[in-house]
């Protein structure tokens, strides 16, 4: 991303790199603004906004004026008339209009925050899920209870998804741990719980198709950038490739490793909101322990496979150089 429009965000990003004490968090933030050649110009225009007004004076400061950001152009309620800044024409060069309609998306959502909003137990709605695959009837008027109250309770934000594909190795492999191996996968450094206290996860499941029959049928998913959610160090931008191809973005893989060699990654992508359906619950599992990847060897080890397969060498060039 040329940063010489935000100049705020610039001072403050060559200030703290002059500087020694800088975490690896603050580090990932920094280097994905730096790396993302993705978002178009208006997109930074529309995100200078948000800077213009004095100097950057923290990493809590700068998260803040992105909040401020998202909760204009990106996390906005359902009644209102305009659509994400994700999904809107101005950002038409990310969209994916060749994706096909029959694939079908995996989208990870949180039981805990689903259950306590709705007001039931997570045993009743995996009750209640197992039932309804069997063709029971009072389990589907169970599950379109939950989904009348959720979908209520749900902005328009971009929703991150993936492919069934790239996944089905993970969620159909009979392992007691495939949440976490799935948590690893896609990067969700935010299911990382504390002893004793761990995240509850239902996979939601449905086709390209229904997607697209969202925004009057334009519901085209996207491919993300840092412009599109909340800052996340375990994002990491996508290149724009060598070659015309069909392209998704990237999730950084959590499993810990110490070869990159063993790396593997994840795909993901952005689509409009949907109305869930209780055809859409698929699997319930739990995530108990934390990920053990370094943060800073997980982004060492996720580049260099983004250039080769973007045929791209020479990007992240710039910010890393021969460290990569």
């Amino acid at each position: 991303m040329n940063l010489d429009t935000l100049f705020n965000l610039s001072e403050y990003i060559n200030s703290r790199l002059a500087g020694t004490a800088i975490d690896s968090e603050e580090r990932a933030h920094i280097e994905n603004f730096m790396l993302d050649e993705r978002p178009p110009q208006k997109g930074i225009d529309l995100y200078s906004k948000r800077l213009k007004s004095n100097s950057i004076t923290s990493l809590d400061n700068w998260i803040d004026r992105h909040r401020n950001f998202t909760a204009e152009e990106i996390n906005l309620g359902v009644t209102e008339a305009e659509q994400p800044w994700t999904f809107r024409a101005d950002n038409d060069t990310n969209r994916l209009r060749n994706i096909e309609p029959n694939l079908y998306l995996i989208r990870v959502e949180d039981v805990n925050w689903l259950c306590d909003s709705i007001g039931i137990s997570s045993s009743d709605l995996k009750m209640h899920i197992e039932a309804f695959k069997t063709g029971d009837a009072k389990a589907r008027d169970f599950l379109n209870g939950v989904v009348k109250g959720w979908n209520a309770t749900r902005d328009k934000r971009p929703v991150f998804a993936t492919t069934e594909l790239e996944v089905d190795d993970i969620i159909n492999n009979g392992s007691a741990d495939w949440a976490e191996q799935l948590r690893d996968r896609l990067g969700l450094g935010h299911y990382s719980p504390f002893a004793g206290h761990p995240n509850e996860i239902v996979l939601m499941r449905y086709t390209v198709q229904e997607v697209l029959g969202s925004l009057a049928g334009e519901g085209y998913p996207a491919i993300p950038t840092v412009l599109d959610s909340n800052m996340s160090p375990y994002f990491f931008p996508s290149p724009i490739p060598k070659h015309n191809n069909p392209y998704y973005g990237h999730t950084m893989n959590l499993a810990y490793i110490e070869d990159d060699n063993d790396y593997s990654m994840g795909v993901e992508l952005l689509h409009p909101r949907i109305d869930y359906k209780p055809e859409h619950f698929f699997k319930m599992g739990v995530i108990a322990r934390p990920f053990k990847m370094p943060l800073e060897r997980a982004r060492r080890f996720h580049l260099p496979w983004l250039q080769v397969l973007s045929e791209r060498g020479d990007f992240g060039a710039h910010l890393w150089g021969d460290k990569v």
